[in-house]
Formats: C-alpha cells, structure tokens, sequence
C-alpha cells in the first residue's frame, strides 16, 4: 500500500517509513506550513496516487491567528479535491494539544484547538471522511501536551511519535 503523510513540522518529523516498514510511506511534512500553503502542494501529493493519505495542519494557522472557521473551511476545501481528484482514502488527524508550561504562547489557545477538533470530526462525519481524535492520547486534565511526549511544548519526541503510531494502528488504519 502506498501511504502519504502531508502536514506541517509535526508530520515532517515523524519516521513513518520506519514505523510501517511493509509499505511505501511518503512524508509530505513541510516544517512552518500553514493549511493554505498545504492546500497549495496538495496537486503534487494527490499526482503521486497514494492509497492512503494521512493529514493533520491547522496548529500554524493558530500561531499566525488564523481563526477556526478559516482553518476548517481549508480543511473542507483539501476534503473536496482529494474526493473529486483521486481515488485515495483520506484520514483527517485532530490537532495535538500545547504545553504552555514549556511553550509559553499568547495566541496558542487549548480552547481554541479543542474547537477545531470538535468542528473537524463533525464535518468528517458530514462528509464521510475518517477522524482520528489523537488529542486524548496526548492531552492532560488541564488540556496540555504531555510533557513526556514533547521536547519543547509543541513538538513531539520518539515517545510521542511511537503514541501517534500506537493511535493510527489502533484504530486498524494501517
């Protein structure tokens, strides 16, 4: 099966090729990238016909102050494309949660990416895409990343990418 992940630094940084060594997996990961830059090299992903396509983007948008409704319509926008343009399978991935303690931000907002994730896995559901919530898997009580799964608040470490990988394959995704 040929598998593409497409997002920002926090796909980029994944070593999926090792995580699901049985296929031929593909990182479209572009550190810094905002949901409108991925829009914009979604033709050159969709070109290389991918079984599978993974995404999660939508947490630069947040640090740029980019409001939610702009970040799902980007969302619905690449949702569109993939149906119309490609006989690829579509996982959207919630956003992960922040760690302020490590990354002190005035514009990252828990609440803020609690919503995108409530608004992404209803329109998933509206058009019939799959979600997977990977936040609980990350999140504490007080909504922040696990400081075991992060090396600076935002960014996961190895333990953070084997519970990403743990999540896709519980969910019989890959």
């Amino acid at each position: 099966m040929k598998i593409a992940f497409l997002g920002d630094s926090l796909t980029y940084a994944g070593r999926w090729g090792d995580f699901f060594p049985n296929h031929e997996v593909y990182n479209y990961g572009v550190p810094g990238e905002k949901s409108n830059e991925i829009l914009m090299r979604l033709p050159a992903v969709l070109d290389q016909k991918n079984d599978l396509l993974f995404l999660m983007m939508g947490v630069n948008d947040l640090g740029e102050g980019i409001e939610p409704s702009a970040i799902i319509e980007n969302f619905s926008r690449l949702i569109l494309k993939v149906k119309n343009e490609t006989g690829s399978k579509l996982v959207i991935q919630s956003l992960l949660p922040v760690n302020f303690e490590m990354f002190p931000s005035s514009v990252f907002d828990s609440a803020k990416i609690r919503d995108i994730n409530s608004l992404l896995k209803s329109l998933c559901e509206e058009e019939k895409v799959t979600f997977v919530n990977l936040y609980p898997s990350f999140s504490t009580y007080s909504n922040e990343l696990m400081k075991e799964y992060t090396y600076d608040g935002l960014h996961l470490n190895d333990a953070g990418y084997r519970v990403w990988k743990n999540c896709l394959q519980s969910e019989n995704l890959i």
